[in-house]
């Protein structure tokens, strides 16, 4: 059985995942100056997520 919740928040993290460096950049300007934007981030929505249900 799925959790509701994860299905609401399915399009939001693919979102951020496609445009990540976008949303640095419009939100965190100074932080995003400091990426090296040429290596490709690792989302680790996944690995949070097994964390969180472990406790």
């Amino acid at each position: 059985m799925t959790n509701p919740q994860t299905e609401f928040d399915s399009p939001w993290k693919d979102i951020l995942q496609l445009y990540f460096e976008e949303f640095m950049l419009f939100f965190f300007p100074q932080a995003h100056e400091e990426i090296d934007w040429t290596r490709k981030p690792d989302f680790l929505d996944k690995e949070l997520q097994q964390k969180l249900w472990l406790k």
